[in-house]
């Protein structure tokens, strides 16, 4: 039996710093961006595994007037030769025969973009209807990899409301990439705790419960926490140093 797999590729705004290198990667450090990391995915599926779309989210940014969804298919389309660049990449597409190599093109031609959305579990719920309609069992989720653990939370936010399908199952697949000089290392993560052995864990309201809301706040109310909390961290920190 073969499973039908999509690929979901998420958007970012077009005036992210270095896109281009988000989008693409960078072939002479042989670091996957979205599309390297897109094209390592579809290269290899197993035989039993059939690519059947390609989604991208259709975000609210545009450049030279078009939409964020477009500009990024068509960046894709024009750079397809330069995958040719990653080492890594190389060996599998010179494998590929005339028409297998035709056939990843025509894959890329005929991506899909999702109506424009609002945030990131929009764009998910979105792709997630689009995979519905095309039978999709599999779905892998690519995003950078400072962005990757966010669009895993959201998948799960949006499955747990019934915007997924049971049937559908989604893997999150994270780029060798990240945001501007960031590292994989600055995400945070904050988990509800679960521990018995954790006193915190029954201390309510929970620290991922009290600080959930800060992502909608108004960016003056942003600054006034992010402050709040470095002045907190820093006081800490210097108590901390203090002689026992």
């Amino acid at each position: 039996m073969t499973t039908k797999v999509g690929v979901f590729l998420h958007s970012r705004h077009l005036e992210t710093e270095a896109w281009e290198d988000l989008v693409l990667g960078l072939p002479m450090d042989d670091r996957f961006g979205d599309m390297a990391t897109l094209a390592r995915e579809v290269l290899t599926l197993s035989q039993d595994h059939e690519l059947t779309c390609i989604v991208i989210g259709g975000g609210s940014s545009h450049r030279d007037g078009i939409s964020e969804g477009e500009y990024t298919k068509r960046y894709l389309l024009a750079n397809l030769a330069r995958l040719e660049e990653f080492p890594r990449l190389k060996p599998l597409l010179d494998r590929l025969s005339g028409p297998q190599r035709a056939a990843f093109g025509r894959a890329v031609h005929d991506i899909i973009i999702t109506p424009q959305v609002r945030n990131t579990v929009a764009e998910i719920e979105a792709a997630a209807g689009i995979f519905a309609a095309h039978r999709v069992d599999r779905v892998l989720q690519i995003a950078a990899a400072s962005h990757a653990p966010r669009c895993l939370k959201e998948q799960s936010v949006a499955r747990s409301h019934g915007r997924i399908a049971r049937e559908q199952q989604w893997y999150a697949v994270a780029t060798e990439m990240t945001y501007g000089d960031t590292q994989p290392e600055d995400v945070c993560v904050i988990e509800p705790l679960h521990r018995r052995d954790q006193p915190m864990t029954f201390v309510r309201p929970g620290f991922s419960e009290v600080i959930a809301p800060y992502f909608f706040l108004p960016d003056a109310d942003k600054k006034a926490l992010v402050a709040t909390i470095a002045e907190f961290m820093a006081a800490r920190d210097g108590a901390a140093r203090l002689p026992r």
